[in-house]
């Protein structure tokens, strides 16, 4: 058995003693160590050219332009073909009638006269879990059916506009307390593949887990909460991080259910009704009716009574023109 050695090493902080082991034994062993790796290398085909991986951004088909050569990693998603679907709902949908924009980016609407809130968007998700049905665009689409063009403390200022009340948020501790708050009835507007004029309850587009039930109940005006930043001061809007329109139980939803329905264990309650909702990427206009309170008090001849289980008509559902250039915003 050989023995090793304890040498000396200088060092600039002084003196300090390492283990060197015979030269002999390092180079055998590197030499098996090499005839190993050599030996679990795959073989190579010289006559066979290299190929190049092309990544897929956001989903992108690159199919074509990989055949043109490698993509250029410096390239933008625009340069690439990607088109933004808040563009695209932008230049589809038109401002509906009697509405009033409260945004200039946003797609978002107040009709006073009519108790009503219209808010733009898009198809996200048709297939999976839920624990939002619309969240704001940017956030959470991975787990909502609808994308909105617009943030939901805009949509929150818009419901106030019209007179809707706000509840309370969900509570956890130290026990469960369902949300409160005025209920809102959601209607959805659209235009299927061949242009026809489609219209459906938002809640017959979520799915009670494997069975072939529609949820049945209303949103609840929650309010969510407002988080003040330590750093700055500054106020923000905690559903704008995407809890818009919720079908799990959040402490920071817009609107929620007033039932239990946490996804803290990972066992959503709600599926996207796949087989209801159209392609991907559709446009579609959301119409936020609140119901109303019942009262001992004569309601007002003179005011309108909005009716949520009036189906949205065509009217409520314009088109822009096909026009090349910018989408104006008013």
């Amino acid at each position: 058995m050989t023995k090793s050695r304890l040498l000396p090493l200088k060092h600039k902080l002084g003196s300090r003693c390492v283990f060197v082991f015979p030269i002999t034994l390092l180079m055998a062993f590197s030499l098996a160590r090499g005839q190993e790796s050599d030996a679990n290398k795959p073989s190579i085909d010289e006559n066979k050219p290299p190929t190049t991986a092309t990544a897929k951004p956001l989903g992108l088909d690159l199919s074509e332009a990989a055949k043109a050569g490698p993509v250029d990693p410096d390239a933008t998603l625009k340069e690439l073909g990607y088109e933004d679907p808040s563009d695209q709902v932008r230049a589809t949908l038109a401002d509906p009638p009697g509405g009033k924009r409260i945004s200039k980016q946003s797609q978002v609407w107040v009709d006073v006269k009519n108790h009503r809130v219209f808010v733009d968007g898009y198809v996200s998700l048709r297939d999976a879990p839920l624990e939002m049905f619309a969240c704001p665009a940017g956030t959470k689409e991975h787990e909502s059916i609808v994308g909105t063009v617009a943030k939901a403390n805009e949509v929150h200022a818009a419901l106030l506009a019209i007179g809707a009340m706000p509840g309370t948020p969900v509570q956890f501790d130290p026990k469960y307390v369902s949300a409160t708050g005025q209920r809102i009835r959601v209607w959805i507007l659209y235009r299927d593949a061949d242009g026809k004029f489609k219209t459906a309850d938002a809640r017959s587009w979520v799915r009670l887990g494997d069975t072939d039930k529609a949820l049945e109940m209303d949103w609840v005006f929650a309010g969510s909460t407002t988080w003040i930043d330590p750093e700055d001061g500054k106020a923000h809007y905690q559903a704008n991080s995407g809890e818009m329109i919720c079908v799990s139980n959040f402490s920071t939803a817009m609107l929620d259910l007033p039932i239990e329905s946490s996804a803290s264990n990972g066992q959503q309650q709600f599926m996207a009704f796949t087989d209801r909702i159209p392609a991907n990427l559709t446009p579609v206009r959301l119409m936020l009716v609140p119901i109303p309170i019942p009262s001992d008090t004569p309601a007002d001849p003179a005011s309108a009574t909005p009716n949520p289980d009036q189906t949205p008509d065509e009217s409520l559902l314009p088109l822009r023109p096909a026009v090349p250039g910018p989408v104006p915003v008013r």
